[in-house]
């Protein structure tokens, strides 16, 4: 595993690249065999399609984006959603995730140094609702090597960021402080409501409890995404083996450290077998474990 990470310059020491042993997922995985089905697709994507968008967001410029006009959103055939367990860390899958036509992330997750594992390109990403405040309370750190979303952010620059409605202040303000420049959207309602009766019908079992931003995005994703794959989705920290796997690939911030399920508001387990499901039914492809064998 990595030895040694410089929070705020994202710069990795890898002296034992693959030193961590093999995990087995036993009957956590999804299953081996897969085919996607565009008939099981289809069914998933009308009963989501409300979610899309353009009609489930509000846009917003923020800075000057060359050539950028607040138009339709677009549409893609394949798409990553990359989550940030750390089952990431020695999977080799930065080179899949990179052939995707466009690729989504989580919670501004720190990129560089990881590309060999993640990825280095990204499209959009979504924010929690807590995650805005948590930055422009960063930004205002004295000590500025404690920040380390300025970074995050300047490397994404241009893309896309998805929050709450009640997130465009804070992030404006972050923004304008960097002086960067992003397509903003905002959600008309709540990011997560009506998500629990979306699932338990897509699902045959019912949800409850507050749903977690991966199901927000997967969701949101096969309204506008052919082929979705899926990187990095692992609620557990432990393997079949109880072998220990970090909670995120990468280190937290200095604001609030991070915390797994922190009140235990989630059904983080059962949103896992949701993904598992939509996977076995051919609706998404879900990569748990290395995408490459290792040398």
């Amino acid at each position: 595993m990595r030895n040694k990470t410089d929070l705020h310059s994202g710069a990795i020491h890898t002296d034992a690249r693959f030193s961590r042993p093999t995990l087995d997922f036993g009957k956590l995985a999804p299953d081996s065999n897969w085919t996607f089905s565009e008939e099981a697709f289809a069914k998933v994507r009308s009963a989501t399609m409300r979610l899309h968008p353009d009609t489930h967001t509000t846009k917003l410029l923020l800075g000057k984006l060359p050539n950028q006009t607040v138009g339709e959103f677009g549409h893609y055939n394949t798409c990553a959603v990359v989550a940030n367990s750390g089952i990431l860390l020695g999977s080799t899958c930065g080179g899949e995730i990179d052939s995707k036509d466009y690729v989504i992330r989580m919670d501004l997750p720190l990129i560089r140094g990881f590309e060999q594992d993640v990825g280095s390109r990204t499209n959009m990403t979504l924010l929690n609702s807590s995650t805005p405040k948590r930055i422009k309370q960063s930004s205002h750190l004295k000590d500025r090597s404690q920040d380390v979303y300025e970074n995050r952010l300047r490397n994404i620059e241009g893309t896309v960021l998805v929050g709450g409605m009640r997130s465009k202040s804070a992030i404006r303000t972050v923004v304008q402080l960097y002086k960067l420049s992003f397509l903003l959207l905002t959600t008309r309602k709540s990011q997560k409501s009506g998500l629990n009766k979306l699932a338990t019908k897509l699902g045959n079992k019912k949800f409850g409890g507050n749903p977690t931003l991966g199901l927000v995005t997967v969701l949101m994703m096969t309204t506008f995404c052919d082929h979705p794959y899926l990187y990095g989705f692992f609620p557990f920290q432990k393997d079949a083996k109880n072998t220990s796997i970090p909670y995120h690939y990468y280190p937290g911030d200095y604001i609030k450290p991070t915390i797994q399920n922190e009140g235990g508001h989630h059904h983080m387990a059962r949103e896992y077998d949701f993904f598992r499901g939509l996977h076995k039914q051919g609706v998404l492809k879900m990569q748990v474990g290395p995408c490459m064998k290792r040398r």
